[in-house]
């Protein structure tokens, strides 16, 4: 049976939190806080990636019924107003189109804005990339001569954030979160006890109760989950779940391969994680992201 996958995202201050910003990897679908349990329509702005000469900007849409133009801003963020440096409209219904611009070997942080003619509004995190100079010669490491024996180089720890709190599979989760992060620039997050009790909470209240939703059947969201856990001040969170999924890598990777939970994996805003694994008549999975 295929895994479920569901998640949600919030950014700003506690006052925005009935405004979430989209995002999806915890669900068979994209999807935010605003998804819920319905199946609508909703669209993603996803993280922009650098090519050799071109920034590119993906957006998609998933349970929509009818196509629509979308307008789509590749912005790079700076002192003063952000500018845009691209801007394109593009007609789509379910599925993903992308818009490309030129880029240069000097590093900027870029991130991308869509708007729908529904009304429907996505923004991406902000990620800081670079081109390689089409052409550019690649240099050539030069051998230094040596006299006398060389030491070993003593391996560098790798910080995985995992310290001692939680169980050995729910380590191995941020481990490979981790992982993903650190191959896109992002720091690691730090396995926080309080965001852990509030995953572990989570996990085992759907496992128990054999239910599927970033809602606990008493109306909690996330949110409120991760405050009564004490994690304060709360900045910024997110959150995604996961049904079915056997291992970690597992349910690390169906996360990846959602855009909107790859945003919230990815997203460099957030420093802590909490992961919670439950067992009930199927294997479910809460990751709880947050930032002080």
């Amino acid at each position: 049976m295929r895994g479920l996958i569901r998640a949600l995202v919030c950014f700003g201050s506690l006052a925005a939190l009935s405004s979430p910003a989209v995002a999806a990897p915890a669900q068979a679908a994209p999807a935010d806080r605003q998804t819920g349990e319905s199946a609508g329509c909703r669209m993603i702005a996803v993280r922009p990636v650098a090519t050799e000469t071109a920034v590119r900007a993906v957006v998609s849409r998933a349970g929509c019924r009818e196509r629509t133009f979308v307008d789509i801003q590749i912005r790079v963020a700076g002192p003063g107003p952000d500018k845009i440096i691209r801007k394109a409209t593009r007609a789509i219904g379910n599925g993903r189109v992308a818009v490309t611009t030129r880029c240069t070997n000097r590093p900027r942080t870029y991130y991308v804005v869509a708007l729908d003619r529904e009304g429907e509004f996505s923004r991406s995190g902000a990620v800081r990339l670079s081109c390689a100079t089409p052409g550019a010669p690649t240099p050539t490491p030069t051998a230094t001569p040596t006299t006398g024996p060389t030491a070993k180089p003593t391996p560098t720890p790798t910080n995985d954030g995992g310290s001692d709190v939680g169980t050995a599979v729910e380590r191995e989760v941020v481990r490979l979160t981790n992982e993903a992060r650190r191959r896109e620039g992002c720091k690691p997050l730090i396995h926080d006890a309080k965001l852990r009790a509030a995953a572990f909470g989570h996990s085992s209240d759907m496992a128990r109760n054999n239910y599927f939703s970033h809602d606990s059947r008493d109306g909690k969201d996330p949110g409120d989950r991760i405050r009564a856990a004490g994690f304060s001040p709360l900045r910024a969170w997110g959150e995604n779940i996961a049904a079915g999924q056997r291992t970690a890598a597992q349910a690390v990777q169906a996360w990846l391969d959602s855009p909107g939970h790859r945003a919230n994996i990815l997203n460099c805003r957030f420093t802590h994680i909490g992961v919670g694994v439950a067992q009930g008549s199927r294997t479910y999975w809460t990751q709880n992201f947050a930032s002080h």
